[in-house]
């Protein structure tokens, strides 16, 4: 054998040496025979050809090529599973995508329904996307951060106002609020100082007041039950019927003014009637000249004629002549 025999015979074994290698320290073993399914996932971030693909912690198989369907849009994966490995044909049985660490590097991992048929080689498994943890926690703290960014106005607001609260420049500062009420209590003190004699002579009259009114209690007491008393007395007096009649009486007043307004019944008609009226005052003022005339000259409406009296007939020519006729 030759020279260049011998070389090309050593760089061939040495290739598939490193071929073996390559695939052995992927995990990949070339001389276990596989059965190939596929999985339809909308996305596949981090998941590579050759990532592991295990069923409750244990690895059966390695991802394969992966392909995206340029009509619907969506990412063909192949799944290539040892030769021994049977896959239950169930709707429950799912080729989940999950997360391998914080870094968002994904595994197949299969989780197998219950079902006395499996699947062929070649056949499509059904699949899910399980979110990883910082996509979790983004969706959980979205709307935490929403909030947070519509209280972040009122929280300024109120740090503004806190902020002027302790601003010892500011006249709506607690300072400026303290050195009032300072300002306050040193006047309270002042006018109490100035009026501590008559504060005194007040409290002293007050308790004299209170004393007073222990002393008197007995006659305080008395006046109270006569009071009750009184009160007693009044109700027992049937105020009640009393004032009833009193209305009774106001009413009945009340319609005989109604009556003289409207002119009904002789004191309406001498009230309202004012020919009625004018001929009674007219006959009053004749009878008022009448009884001044007969206070004058009595003689002219009295004659006293007694059996033909010529003595009388003699007075009453004498009171005629007396009188002017």
């Amino acid at each position: 054998m030759t020279n260049q025999a011998k070389v090309g015979i050593f760089t061939i074994i040495t290739i598939a040496i490193f071929i073996l290698g390559f695939y052995f320290l992927k995990g990949t073993n070339l001389f276990v025979r596989k059965n190939v399914y596929y999985a339809v996932y909308d996305r596949v971030d981090g998941l590579y050809k050759s990532n592991l693909i295990e069923i409750n912690g244990f690895p059966i198989g390695r991802v394969g090529p992966m392909d995206r369907n340029p009509e619907t849009g969506k990412i063909v994966v192949e799944l290539d599973l040892d030769k021994n490995v049977k896959v239950p044909k169930s709707d429950s049985t799912v080729a989940l995508l999950v997360s391998t660490d914080f870094l968002g590097s994904k595994k197949v991992k299969l989780v197998f329904g219950t079902s006395n048929e499996y699947m062929n080689d070649g056949d499509t498994i059904s699949t899910l996307f399980k979110k990883d943890i910082t996509e979790q926690l983004g969706s959980e703290i979205d709307p935490i951060m929403s909030d947070v960014n519509k209280m972040l106005p009122t929280l300024d607001s109120a740090i503004g106002g806190i902020r002027l609260m302790f601003d010892a420049n500011d006249s709506r500062s607690i300072f400026t609020t303290i050195n009032k009420v300072n300002s306050t209590v040193d006047g309270v003190k002042g006018l109490l100082a100035k009026n501590d004699k008559n504060l005194t002579l007040m409290i002293a009259n007050l308790q004299s007041f209170t004393d007073n009114l222990q002393k008197n209690n007995a006659t305080i007491n008395n006046i109270l039950a006569n009071a009750s008393n009184l009160t007693d007395s009044l109700q027992k007096a049937n105020l009640k019927a009393t004032v009833e009649n009193l209305n009774a009486t106001v009413i009945q007043l009340k319609m005989l003014l109604t009556q003289i307004n409207e002119g009904k019944g002789t004191l309406g008609k001498v009230v309202k009637d004012d020919e009625l009226y004018t001929k009674v005052d007219s006959a009053i003022g004749n009878l008022n000249i009448l009884l001044k005339d007969v206070k004058a000259r009595p003689y002219r409406y009295i004659d006293i004629n007694v059996l033909g009296s010529k003595k009388a007939e003699e007075r009453r020519i004498k009171r005629d002549n007396e009188s002017g006729k």
